[in-house]
């Protein structure tokens, strides 16, 4: 994570805001996910998060005009527990997603699928 940010690891802490608190943007984001899964050897998929959420849903929306749903919305603070719920506004367009996830997004994340892949 801190060589993707260029920032001392000393610095970097796992409540930290990838985008914002790190100053990394979406490309930071695409080689993070680049290093994690060749360091990991594991698939990280770029909309894991909502598909997992959408398949939880059912026939229920995720999103409408972009905007997520409130049970969508309730799911996703599930998922990220990382993230404090505040950060999940009613009204969160999707494309603002990317901006609340911490680095324990990505630890959590990595763990996962690692226990799911035995």
């Amino acid at each position: 994570m801190a060589a993707v940010v260029d920032k001392d690891v000393a610095v970097v802490h796992e409540i930290d805001r990838i985008i914002g608190d790190l100053g990394a943007d979406s490309l930071d984001l695409l080689d993070l996910v680049f290093h994690l899964e060749r360091r990991f050897g594991i698939r990280i998929s770029p909309n894991g998060i909502e598909k997992r959420v959408k398949a939880e849903l059912g026939d229920v929306p995720l999103e409408i005009d972009g905007v997520y749903t409130p049970p969508a919305l309730a799911l996703l603070r599930a998922a990220l527990p990382e993230v404090p719920p505040g950060e999940f506004p009613e009204g969160l367009h999707s494309s603002r997603l990317p901006q609340v996830f911490r680095v324990a997004t990505f630890v959590n994340l990595v763990a996962r699928l690692k226990e799911e892949q035995g």
